[in-house]
């Protein structure tokens, strides 16, 4: 029994690794991205032409980089 209790503490600590992990990736990352090719494409489809998408893509994804890292820097 004491070594199956091992086991799931060394599992529950592997688990929260993961989950730490995986969060602070989509959010520092992830969230940013999303924000400038959802901007970017959004821009195209507006046909307002391939540079000022891909300038607005950029601007976007800085700033919430940007907010990311200040919400998080706590």
């Amino acid at each position: 029994m004491a070594g199956n209790t091992t086991s799931n503490d060394d599992d529950d600590q592997m688990n929260s690794n993961t989950y730490k992990s995986v969060m602070d990736f989509s959010t520092r990352i992830g969230l940013p991205a999303a924000a400038g090719i959802t901007v970017m494409f959004t821009s195209l489809v507006l046909a307002k032409g391939i540079f000022i998408a891909l300038i607005a893509g950029g601007v976007t994804y800085l700033f919430a980089n940007i907010v990311v890292k200040s919400f998080f820097s706590h």
